[in-house]
């Protein structure tokens, strides 16, 4: 089972550098289901999409369309697999989509991660339950991610991107 979390979120670290290629912030997503066939994949495009709302799962979620309505219905258990824990409007999304397990790389605690703060806050009990929850499975996958957000940080363009952003 663990070399399947690897497979799946080194594919979603291959959406983190897609994005970190797109100037914007380097978050990926897959979503598989119960038997590992690939559903969707997704990353950030906050920027090339100018959409606040275009995070990675969100991205996932939504290329996943008609199969995550299908998978509540018929009672699948869907995976999602992620760079980075999830913000509370990515945490929401999970929920609302049924997903039944999150994997991500790394624990997000200076930023917006906010999955772990919600279920901890004990608001959703009934739904966090329903969910398997692995966080940081993998170190040498975790030191990639880190790497893809350092590199967004001292790149140049990030800074001219928010800024236009703000402007507009």
């Amino acid at each position: 089972m663990m070399d399947k979390d690897s497979y799946y979120l080194e594919m979603a670290l291959n959406e983190a550098e897609q994005s970190l290629e797109e100037n914007t912030y380097p978050i990926g997503a897959v979503i598989v289901d119960e038997i590992f066939n690939l559903i969707s994949k997704g990353r950030n495009r906050v920027h090339p999409q100018q959409d606040a709302t275009a995070h990675a799962e969100i991205d996932a979620i939504r290329s996943a369309g008609q199969a995550i309505l299908n998978a509540k219905v018929n009672r699948e258990k869907f995976t999602i697999y992620t760079s980075l824990e999830p913000c509370p409007m990515c945490t929401g999304g999970i929920l609302f989509a049924n997903i039944k397990k999150v994997v991500w790389m790394i624990n997000d605690d200076l930023g917006f991660g906010g999955y772990r703060k919600i279920k901890d806050a004990n608001v959703f009990d009934d739904r966090f339950s329903e969910v398997v929850l692995i966080e940081e499975p993998f170190e040498d996958l975790k030191k990639k991610q880190i790497n893809l957000m350092e590199r967004w940080s001292i790149n140049s363009n990030n800074i001219v991107n928010l800024r236009k952003a703000v402007n507009e």
